[in-house]
């Protein structure tokens, strides 16, 4: 199950995912084939007149759409709860977040920012499948209440990333309907001009994207990509306008313009299919009770680690001491740690030992790796060791500084743990 709480709008859907090994020595699986089940109503994201997202009615809707659906809480596996665009500086957003994630321990939720809904919207928009397939560079533009996010995809890999305060609500809707077509053609302009790498500076939220590669093809996806599709849809905001603009203007962009794969529903589609990664059978859970988890921060240890170091307790030790003060984070922690290079039992009983040493008091321990050695690792910090107080090592994840992390529960019978990597990205206006 996906939900996405957005700026102007609220939908979720649900899906049947099917998960294979990346080889047959491989640990970890991957999302190969998806079918939606349901999709549902979309409503208008409900505001209270203070600025705050009402829980409760989200709540009574997704409850109607399970009905509608003929689904029930138990029959989900996991799911995804993305509060995306405005819908993210209500105040009460990091609550509305926790209380869907929590539902049922199931679920993991990423408040995304400009990066990840611009990354998730190109994967559920269909931009990086339609890349990887045809060999080609493809730009997708998700167009949304309040931002406007652009992905550019090459051969199937996202190379950059932007995103512009323009959208259906980023302006005050005039009641003159000529005031209104105006307006939307002057944000029209503004959204070429940043898929060409000239954003406006006032209105740019990221860096832009560079000027090459150029795209061969150009996507629209949010909900005035929705509109652009010929959707019906008055929602008390300049979209219907602004999508008929960005048609008059499809012939200025740098590729041609074809129709996505999927618009409104791109980023939670995106979420549930791709922001996941699964970390396969050789994960530790010391207690399965102890995830979910939420907005860990990650701090990457560095010197004294990786596999071409000589790795002892005491370097691996001052590395793990040296990223959680460099994080700054008082509470608890994910270790990132390199790749550690040949697994054996002296180099992991180090680095066990470092981390128990670096780590100090902190509790769950909380580790992750990009080689498939969760498991030993795991072992040895509760076996030998005998580190009590919870024990959780993630492997296959490439993470790094400025990187957060949601677990969530352990998916049976395949035994992986869905998580989601939110990356902190600091823009200058």
């Amino acid at each position: 199950m996906g939900i996405d709480i957005g700026s102007t709008t609220s939908h979720l859907m649900f899906a049947r995912l099917r998960l294979q090994r990346l080889s047959s020595f491989s640990s970890r699986f991957v999302t190969v084939e998806r079918a939606v089940l349901y999709r549902s109503a979309i409503m208008l994201t409900p505001y209270r007149p203070d600025g705050t997202i009402d829980a409760g009615d989200l709540a009574e809707f997704i409850d109607r759409e399970y009905a509608a659906a003929g689904l029930t809480h138990d029959d989900v596996d996991t799911g995804a709860v993305i509060l995306t665009g405005n819908a993210l500086e209500s105040r009460n957003a990091s609550e509305i977040g926790r209380i869907f994630a929590a539902h049922g321990g199931k679920f993991v939720c990423a408040t995304a920012g400009h990066r990840l809904e611009s990354i998730l919207a190109a994967h559920g928009s269909g931009a990086v499948p339609r890349s990887r397939r045809e060999g080609c560079v493809v730009l997708n533009i998700d167009v949304g209440g309040g931002t406007t996010k652009l992905a550019l995809v090459d051969r199937g890999e996202i190379v950059a990333t932007t995103a512009i305060r323009v959208g259906a609500r980023s302006v005050p809707l005039a009641p003159d309907a000529a005031a209104r077509r105006s307006t939307a053609e002057d944000l029209a302009r503004i959204v070429v001009a940043a898929a060409w790498a000239r954003p406006t500076d006032d209105l740019a939220l990221l860096e832009p994207l560079p000027a090459t590669p150029r795209p061969a093809v150009v996507t629209f996806s949010g909900g005035v990509g929705e509109l652009m599709r010929g959707a019906d849809g008055d929602y008390g905001d300049l979209g219907a306008d602004l999508a008929a603009a960005l048609r008059g203007v499809r012939a200025e962009l740098p590729g041609s313009v074809d129709e996505a794969e999927e618009a409104i529903r791109a980023t939670v589609i995106g979420a549930s299919q791709f922001s996941v990664q699964l970390s396969g059978n050789t994960i530790f859970l010391s207690d399965p009770d102890i995830v979910p988890l939420w907005n860990v921060p990650v701090a990457r240890a560095r010197d004294g680690v990786g596999s071409a170091a000589e790795i002892s307790a005491t370097s691996v030790a001052g590395a793990v001491r040296d990223a959680r003060d460099r994080a700054g984070h008082e509470d608890r922690v994910l270790i990132a740690l390199p790749d550690l290079g040949e697994p054996r039992y002296d180099r992991l009983r180090a680095v066990a030992e470092g981390l128990v040493r670096g780590l100090g008091d902190r509790r769950p321990l909380l580790a992750a790796t990009s080689g498939d050695v969760a498991r030993s690792l795991g072992t040895i910090l509760a076996e030998e060791l005998d580190v009590r107080g919870g024990i959780v090592v993630l492997d296959g994840l490439e993470i790094s500084d400025l990187d957060y992390v949601d677990v969530g529960k352990v998916v049976l019978p395949a035994g992986v743990v869905p998580v989601v990597v939110k990356t902190l990205v600091l823009a200058s206006r």
